[in-house]
C-alpha cells in the first residue's frame, strides 16, 4: 500500500500503524502504547492546522506529502501519501463518482460525519469494515465506497456468508476446477475473479467459519488463492469490503473469530448507526421512501401530513431504515387518497420500557434484590446495545465488568 497509516487514541498514544509507515519515519517514533507527538513527527508549524482541516500538505525528508485525518469515537487515523506517487498516477485514477452517498438522509451530525470517513476510506486499497445493527443499510453503504472509489467502474459483488456451508462459501468466492465436485463438469469462476479489478462485499463476515477465515486472512495478505480442486494458484486485485451485525471484538475474546483477521479488517472502520441514533433523517427518510414508491407506481407522491414525522420519530425502529421503508411501504399500497396522514400508518406495538415492580422480595436479601434489579436493566438494555462494550461504554463501566456480568447473567449469546 502506498498510504501510511498511523492509529492514536483520543490520549494521542499510538495503537497502530501499517508498513508504510516504518519506511515513511523513525522506528523510534513509532512505539505501541506510547504517546504519538504528530505535531514535530508531521513537521506541523502548530496544531491549529490540524484542527481546522482534516487534510493538508506537508513536508518529509524535503518532499511533499498529502496528510489526510479522520476522527473515529474511539481512534483518529492518519493517512500520509506522496504527492508525486499521487500525480504520478493521476492518469490513472478513474472519475469519481460525487453522488454515490446520495442515496443516504445526512440530516444528522453523526451521519454526517460517517460520510465524510466513508469517503476518505473509500479511496484507499486496505479492506473495510462495515458494522451496524441489522437493518441500517450497511450492503448499501459498501456499494457506494465502491462506487465513489477509482474501481467505481468495475465490477461489485456481494455474498452473504451467514449459515452457508464451507463448501458453498469457498466455491463462490475461489471457484473450482473441473472435476472438483460430483457433476461439475467445466470450471467456474469465483466472486473474487470475476471481480478482478473491483470490490467484493463479504455480509455476515462474523458466520464465517475459522477455516474460511484463514483461507480469507492469506488471500487479504498475498492477493493469490487456488480454486477448489486445482493446484495453480490466481493472483487478483480485488478490494475486500465487510460487513457484520455484531462487535467482532467480542466473538476475538469468546474464541470464535480469528485475531489476526480482525486486526487485518480491522484497519479502515465504519459504523452505521441505529435509527434510534439517527432521529433526524426520520424526516428526510421519509420524503426519500414516499418518493421512491410513487415513482415505481407512476403515481403522484401524497402529501405527507406533519403530524406523520413526529408519529414516526417517537418509534423505536427495531428494524431500522429496513423497518421504516416497509411499513411506509405497505401503508402507501393501501393508501386511497392524496394525504398520508398517521391514521394510515401501522406501527407494532413497543416494548414496555418499564421495568417490573419486583412484587417477589418477599424472604430475599439485599444483595439478592439489587442482582435481581441489575439483571433486568441489563436484559433491558442489552436490545438496544447488543454488545459488551456498547453497553459497558453506555453503563460507564469497563467492558470486562459488564462481560462478566451479561456471563453470570446468561444473557446474550
Amino acid at each position: 500500500m502506498q498510504a501510511a497509516i498511523i492509529e492514536i487514541n483520543h490520549n494521542q498514544q499510538l495503537i497502530a500503524y501499517n508498513d508504510k509507515a516504518i519506511e515513511l519515519f523513525d522506528s523510534t517514533s513509532l512505539i505501541l502504547n506510547q504517546p504519538f507527538d504528530y505535531q514535530s513527527i508531521f513537521n506541523l508549524k502548530n496544531l491549529d492546522e490540524l484542527e481546522q482541516q482534516d487534510d493538508l500538505i506537508i513536508v518529509l525528508n524535503s518532499q511533499y506529502f498529502l496528510l489526510q485525518k479522520v476522527v473515529e469515537s474511539s481512534k483518529i487515523v492518519f493517512i500520509v501519501q506522496s504527492i508525486e506517487y499521487l500525480k504520478k498516477h493521476l492518469s490513472k485514477i478513474k472519475v469519481v463518482n460525487h453522488h454515490a452517498f446520495a442515496i443516504f438522509a445526512t440530516q444528522s451530525v453523526v451521519m454526517q460525519k460517517l460520510i465524510k470517513q466513508a469517503k476518505a476510506f473509500s479511496m484507499q486499497r486496505e479492506p473495510l469494515l462495515i458494522s451496524g445493527e441489522t437493518g441500517t443499510g450497511k450492503d448499501l453503504l459498501a456499494n457506494a465506497c465502491h462506487q465513489y472509489s477509482e474501481r467505481g467502474d468495475q465490477t461489485f459483488l456481494a455474498l452473504n456468508c451467514a449459515a452457508m456451508p464451507d463448501e458453498v462459501v469457498e466455491s463462490e468466492l475461489y471457484g473450482h476446477a473441473a472435476g472438483a465436485y460430483p457433476g461439475a463438469i467445466e470450471s467456474k469462476k469465483g466472486f473474487f475473479e470475476q471481480a478482478n479489478g473491483g470490490s467484493v462485499l463479504l455480509d455476515g463476515i462474523d458466520e464465517m467459519s475459522f477455516q474460511m477465515q484463514t483461507k480469507l486472512l492469506r488471500f487479504i495478505n498475498d492477493g493469490y488463492f487456488r480454486r477448489v480442486g486445482d493446484d495453480n494458484e490466481v493472483y487478483v486485485d480485488v478490494r475486500i469490503i465487510c460487513a457484520t451485525k455484531v462487535d467482532l471484538a467480542d466473538l476475538v475474546e469468546q474464541g470464535k473469530f480469528r485475531k489476526d483477521l480482525y486486526y487485518r479488517l480491522n484497519v479502515l472502520s465504519l459504523h452505521l448507526p441505529s435509527l434510534q441514533e439517527r432521529k433526524e433523517d426520520i424526516a428526510p427518510l421519509t420524503k426519500i421512501f414516499v418518493n421512491e414508491f410513487a415513482d415505481k407506481q407512476g403515481i403522484n407522491p401524497p402529501e405527507i401530513d406533519n403530524e406523520v414525522f413526529d408519529y414516526l420519530s417517537n418509534y423505536s425502529w427495531p428494524g431500522n431504515v429496513r423497518q421504516l421503508k416497509n411499513i411506509l411501504y405497505s401503508a402507501l399500497s393501501q393508501l386511497t387518497c392524496s394525504k398520508l396522514t398517521i391514521k394510515d400508518i401501522e406501527l407494532p406495538a413497543q416494548t414496555s420500557s418499564k421495568l417490573s415492580n419486583f412484587d417477589n422480595i418477599e424472604n430475599k436479601t439485599l444483595d439478592e434484590m439489587t442482582k435481581q434489579f441489575e439483571k433486568e436493566i441489563l436484559l433491558k438494555l442489552y436490545d438496544q446495545y447488543p454488545s459488551s462494550r456498547k453497553l459497558a461504554k453506555r453503563l460507564g463501566v469497563s467492558h470486562t465488568a459488564i462481560a462478566n456480568k451479561l456471563r453470570d447473567y446468561g444473557i446474550g449469546r
